[in-house]
């Protein structure tokens, strides 16, 4: 593949930031639609919104920077989603993030605020014998500047196939696979993603998720580091396992339609990122 130019924002994207501005306002106000896995698309004004509160610590780093010592990273995050009709849903997610970061040499970097704000749509082709469905989103860096270290400012554009099948009492599963253009230095991106949950009773269900992204390898510079917040490498590999456990309020008539979810993740595989725990606590509705 070639090399990537660092001043490749067009015309094209700048139109796209504009609507990503637009559209984010709308579903924040619409809140969201949630599905049990990526592929199913809800029908039409149905909607799931999930409110999350991360806390990620790590003192090891997956690459090549022996002076780092350790990241704190708190995150609140905002998940939407909303069906269109016609078998087409929008979705977005919002991040705040406040980080402290320790380097023997650079000392001590920390900054707080909003990151990323990524805005699709999906269209869901089919429902049997399994639900076949494909998105595309756009990533836009437009709440933050590159100076604030909360992201590496340059827009994303990400094609997905998504794949689901229901096991009826077993539960059911889904698999993603999608490649993301980053328009600025860093290297695309391959991602992947597999799924599998079921309910244990009506209230109570259990998830699991194998969420990983490839480097396309095809950076500008191979040897780049964000050395003021590892959490958002430039080129790296990484695979993320997640637990989830969740409970809905669905037979609470005041609180029908919410639920909570504690989520539990690990970077299981990787190069070029920081390795440890994070643990969510997440507020949802369903409507």
């Amino acid at each position: 593949m070639q090399n990537k130019n660092p001043n490749s924002e067009n015309q094209l994207s700048k139109t796209i930031k504009q609507l990503s501005v637009a559209t984010t306002l709308l579903s924040t106000l619409f809140l969201s639609s949630g599905v049990s896995a990526g592929a199913w698309v809800g029908a039409e004004g149905t909607g799931y919104i999930k409110l999350g509160f991360a806390n990620f610590t790590s003192d090891t780093y997956r690459g090549n920077n022996p002076s780092f010592e350790e990241f704190d990273g708190d995150n609140t995050s905002l998940y939407a989603e909303y069906g269109l009709g016609h078998n087409f849903a929008i979705y977005g997610s919002l991040l705040h993030q406040s980080f402290e970061q320790t380097d023997a040499v650079t000392g001590t970097s920390s900054a707080s605020g909003f990151g990323d704000t990524e805005l699709g749509i999906r269209y869901q082709w089919q429902a049997n014998p399994f639900v076949l469905s494909t998105s595309f989103l756009v990533k836009s860096p437009f709440l933050y500047e590159q100076s604030d270290g909360l992201g590496n400012a340059q827009e994303d554009y990400e094609a997905k196939v998504l794949i689901g099948k229901s096991l009826n009492e077993y539960g059911y599963f889904g698999v993603e696979m999608g490649y993301r253009f980053r328009t600025g230095a860093p290297s695309d991106e391959y991602r992947y993603l597999m799924e599998y949950g079921f309910s244990v009773n009506e209230n109570l269900y259990l998830r699991t998720k194998l969420d990983g992204i490839l480097s396309a390898e095809n950076a500008e510079n191979t040897n780049l580091i964000n050395t003021g917040n590892l959490s958002n490498p430039l080129e790296y590999d990484s695979g993320k396992l997640e637990l989830t456990a969740g409970y809905n309020f669905n037979n609470n008539n005041f609180f029908k339609g919410f639920g909570i979810e504690l989520t539990y993740t690990q970077e299981v595989y990787g190069k070029n990122i920081l390795e440890g725990d994070s643990i969510q606590l997440g507020i949802t509705q369903v409507f």
